[in-house]
Order: structure tokens, then sequence, then C-alpha cells
């Protein structure tokens, strides 16, 4: 069995319920536009704080610098500074030559004002050189496997 029956509504009941859809359909875009900005001002606020604290965190990287050493400073250092009766190793007087410059450098650069308290002298607490031994590996690597096919001769 089915039954039909017809809905008849006034005009003014009719206008009324276009008026209330239509505010509800407004409140629910105002309530997905002010969901979006909020989302988005919350992820705004973690990225400000994320980057204050990676700039209080210190870390190694924040310390850590790589350069290249030319031939022509070292050679400075041998004709000006390197001392052949000195007990101390050429490399460590070399590496003390390279700590006093770097240190006597960056203090002598004006403070930027990125501290707190003035910072009176540039200390450096470990410098440790690295060197280009490719050339000298990649032999050492070519001997080891003439010694494992035992190729005497050859090594």
């Amino acid at each position: 069995m089915f039954i039909q029956v017809p809905c008849v509504l006034s005009e003014a009941e009719m206008s009324h319920r276009k008026i209330i859809g239509l505010f509800i359909g407004c409140l629910a875009i105002f309530i997905y536009l002010y969901t979006l900005v909020y989302l988005d001002y919350v992820q705004v606020v973690q990225k400000l704080k994320y980057i204050d604290f990676d700039v209080k965190t210190i870390t190694a990287g924040d310390y850590t610098i790589e350069f290249d050493l030319d031939e022509d400073m070292y050679d400075h250092f041998i004709r000006n500074y390197f001392d052949p009766t000195n007990p101390i190793a050429e490399c460590a007087q070399f590496k003390l030559y390279v700590q006093l410059e770097l240190e006597k450098r960056l203090s002598d650069m004006p403070d930027l004002g990125y501290e707190e308290e003035e910072q009176k002298e540039i200390k450096i607490a470990q410098i440790t050189f690295a060197y280009d031994n490719a050339e000298l590996i990649n032999s050492l690597k070519k001997r080891g496997k003439y010694i494992t096919t035992e190729k005497w001769i050859k090594v």
C-alpha cells in the first residue's frame, strides 16, 4: 500500500524556511572558514615555536665550521711561524697557528648584538684537520687486493 500526501505550506512559511536554510548554510561556511584560519594560525605558531626552540638549543652544528686550507696558507706558516727547534710536531704547530689566527680574527670582528652580553674574546675549543687522502686510500685498496690474491710481486 502506498500513500502520498501533499505538503502544503503557505508562502510565508516557505520564505521563513528558506531564510533558516540560508542562515544554516552561511553558518556552516563561517565555521569551515574559521576552522581553516584557526588551523593555519596554529601551524604558523608551531613553526615559530620550533624556530625559537632551535635557536635556544645549542648543538655542535651551531659552532662547527668547515673551510679549505690552501697551500699558500701552509707555505706562509712554514716561512714565518714554523720553528724546527720546537719539540712540538709540525702539524701541532700548524694547528696552534690556525687556532690562534682564527681566534684573533674572530675576536677583532665587531659585535652584532645577537647575544645579551657582549663577547669580549672568542676561544676555539677544538680544531680537527681532515686530509685529502683519496689517492693513498685507493693505493692501499689495490695493495690489499694483491695481498688477498697472493700476487706478492705486485705488493
